[in-house]
């Protein structure tokens, strides 16, 4: 079968075997990244947003690189999922029933159990049943999830946001229809435009970072919108990465020497060259190439992981806060140590239940 730049199904001879990237470690990569994630929050909760998260690299934090490799995930399984056959509609049922019921569990519990307990007593402003209602259908709808909830954390150091880091789902959903709009006129089946498309967004994003910072007018006109080139651009090198895994290295010293350069790269770039936000895509691309170490040698101990790291997503920021909010004297390393522990052992607990109930699927 000749090889041109579109894609085939994934059952033809262009995907062999030995040409996919395996993803047999793909629950448990996910699992650390945002056990990574929320490592840097619950390092800086007790402290303020101005502190740097533990394992703060290169100028920047471990949860915003962390957030960059779930999208660059994302953006990988979005171009399998159709390569697969898949129609529109399947396609976000897949999505759909992968991260919302954790979502709306993890909301349930904010709205009539966390809020109820925690809410101060004296708050000036407070939410009744209407304002709570109105909170829950707006997070699980992705209209404003995760929006500020009066009378709850108002004294917290950190950002008074119980369920915090959702606000990215709702750029996951926007990315999706994107990407299916860029799919469906063809754009995005071909190898070649989706690796010149995700360069294009690379230089997109640095241009856009660069004259922000250069000018802080045009920052404040843009700032809405960034974190949307931000996890967009990486989203679309997720759909490239698929599209030409098949030129992957596959062995442990090609991938190590690598991810050697990238950050011996960014290290030179960071502490002698002037700054520009190429240290950041460095820096990501150094990450990912460890992901994708990760995935072609995972352990085999990791290859059967539980599906856990939605659910663990939608309830390691509430842990922390609940931790800080009970015990503030706590310092960093309590903090992580005991909100990761509430985190794991609530996202198992819901996991096991949303399996019980027949909506917690086993698949990527």
């Amino acid at each position: 079968m000749r090889r041109d730049s579109s894609y085939p199904n994934e059952s033809s001879t262009f995907f062999q075997r030995r040409d996919r990237l395996p993803l047999h470690g793909l629950a448990a990569l996910r699992i650390l990244i945002v056990l990574m994630i929320g490592l840097g929050y619950a390092s800086t909760m007790g402290l303020g947003t101005e502190s740097f998260e533990w394992g703060h690299h290169w100028g920047y934090d471990p949860s915003w690189y962390g957030l960059q490799l779930l999208f660059l995930l994302s953006g990988f399984l979005a171009a399998r999922s159709m390569t697969q056959g898949r129609t529109i509609v399947e396609f976000f049922k897949s999505r759909l029933f992968s991260l919302w019921p954790a979502l709306l569990t993890a909301t349930l519990v904010t709205v009539l159990i966390i809020y109820p307990l925690m809410c101060a007593p004296d708050a000036p402003v407070k939410m009744d049943a209407l304002d709570l209602t109105a909170y829950f259908f707006k997070t699980v709808f992705l209209i404003d999830p995760g929006s500020r909830m009066p009378g709850l954390l108002d004294d917290a150091k950190y950002m008074c946001l119980m369920q915090g880091a959702i606000w990215t789902l709702r750029w996951g959903l926007i990315l999706h229809v994107a990407f299916l709009f860029g799919w469906m006129t063809k754009l995005l089946q071909n190898r070649h435009l989706a690796l010149v498309s995700a360069v294009l967004g690379l230089a997109g994003y640095v241009s856009t970072v660069f004259l922000a910072v250069k000018f802080p007018a045009f920052a404040q006109i843009i700032e809405p919108v960034l974190p949307g080139i931000r996890l967009g651009y990486i989203y679309l090198c997720g759909v490239a990465l698929f599209s030409w895994q098949h030129k992957l290295p596959r062995r442990w010293f090609t991938i190590w020497i690598i991810a050697a350069l990238l950050g011996a790269a960014a290290t030179f770039h960071y502490h002698v060259l002037p700054w520009t936000p190429l240290i950041e895509i460095l820096g990501t691309a150094f990450w990912a190439t460890l992901c994708i170490g990760f995935l072609t040698h995972a352990p085999l101990a990791m290859r059967r992981c539980p599906r856990l790291a939605p659910v663990l997503y939608v309830t390691i920021w509430p842990a922390a806060q609940i931790i800080v909010a009970l015990v503030p004297e706590l310092n960093a390393f309590g903090v992580i140590e005991f909100s990761i522990l509430l985190a794991s052992s609530t996202a198992v607990a819901v996991f096991l239940l949303l399996r019980q109930a027949r909506i917690q699927p086993t698949r990527f």
